[in-house]
């Protein structure tokens, strides 16, 4: 919930970020012709009025400035909020600064008016926060007028039209700010809703395509390995079947529990073994099938009876074996050069009666298919 929330705050900063940006080029803008205007119609060169508008302008460019750097280099959304709390106390105590200075011709309240409209429409942040941005400019305006404004009737409606102006900003500014984070909170949610979708539908594929003891893959598995890797074209293919000798003389000797462990024991052999490129998964029961590509029939049948080998010297306990009292596999091989996935049930075949010449030749040992 907490990291939910802290990409909700965020979304709303990269959000503000974008509208503070369409602010910023707004006042630069409107102070650029503001200057050109006050120097026609003033025909001077400087005054108090010109001083401001270039004072707005100027940071107005650095603000950009600094905003662009903190998003493209520091990727940092706290320090760009905390730059957008700066610009926009900025711009309203600007604004309360002009306010003042036209009392002693206009005698109106409009720049600071229209600098806290600007501010509510394009910052969007929580009530407090909203209220806290405009507690020290709208203190220095109300304090300023008491001093410049000698007309107490005038100071008097310009205290109610900016408390008015203030309560519509704050209530309209909360209605947004509720608006857009039910928008993003649902979002939030949405986009939680689909990553844990996307996780169970990768669990329920590792279910369907892996074997849950041995945490290898199934048949399932292998035939998705072959839609994989084989392509269309024929492949120099080598598959291998293993099975663990006598092993219904173990699950009746030592129980199914111990079987299972054995299975696991000798799985995890197996994948230890594989190469890379070599396929390995459970083809069913005791039954393991190494699926291998490129590989010659001498270099098959060599792995083939080191597989034998180190299984033999892990001295697995079988007492009820009729070769040894260790668990040992037999394994066939079956090899086809131009081997097409249409081909492969009849590989699988060959190396199946290859295992059985293995097993009828007197077991722990490797047979290759003729």
């Amino acid at each position: 919930m907490e990291i939910a929330i802290q990409q909700i705050n965020k979304k709303f900063t990269m959000q503000n970020m974008y509208r503070a940006k369409y602010f910023a080029w707004i006042a630069i803008i409107f102070e650029s012709l503001l200057i050109v205007i006050n120097v026609v119609q003033s025909k001077v060169t400087w005054n108090i009025y010109l001083f401001f508008y270039l004072l707005l302008l100027v940071c107005s460019i650095l603000f950009l400035l600094l905003l662009n750097t903190i998003d493209k280099k520091l990727h940092h959304y706290r320090l760009i909020k905390y730059t957008m709390w700066g610009y926009y106390c900025f711009t309203l105590m600007w604004g309360a600064t002009i306010t003042l200075l036209d009392q002693n011709s206009y005698g109106q309240v409009t720049a600071y008016l229209i600098n806290l409209f600007g501010v509510a429409i394009m910052y969007h942040v929580r009530l407090k926060y909203f209220i806290f941005l405009q507690s020290i400019p709208t203190l220095y305006l109300l304090g300023g007028l008491a001093i410049t404004q000698l007309d107490k009737a005038v100071v008097f409606a310009h205290m109610i039209n900016i408390v008015l102006f203030i309560v519509i900003s704050a209530v309209g500014s909360y209605f947004i700010y509720q608006g857009y984070y039910k928008l993003f909170e649902q979002e939030q949610l949405l986009l939680q809703a689909n990553n844990q979708l996307a996780g169970m539908n990768g669990d329920l594929q590792l279910l369907a395509t892996h074997d849950e003891l041995t945490e290898m893959p199934n048949r399932r598995g292998l035939y998705d390995y072959v839609e994989a890797t084989m392509g269309t074209g024929p492949r120099h293919v080598t598959a291998m079947l293993l099975d663990i000798d006598a092993f219904k003389h173990f699950n009746d000797y030592y129980g199914h529990l111990e079987g299972d462990k054995v299975l696991r024991e000798v799985a995890a052999i197996l994948k230890e073994l594989a190469g890379e490129g070599y396929f390995v998964g459970r083809f069913g029961g005791e039954e393991f099938i190494y699926l291998m590509f490129d590989m010659e029939r001498k270099t098959a049948l060599h792995f083939a009876n080191k597989i034998c080998k180190v299984v033999e010297r892990q001295r697995i306990q079988h007492k009820a074996s009729p070769i040894l009292p260790y668990v040992t596999v037999s394994i066939g091989i079956a090899v086809n050069p131009l081997c097409t996935k249409d081909d492969l049930h009849q590989l699988f075949q060959d190396a199946d009666a290859a295992l059985y010449s293995a097993k009828k030749a007197g077991r722990n040992r490797a047979e290759l298919s003729i």
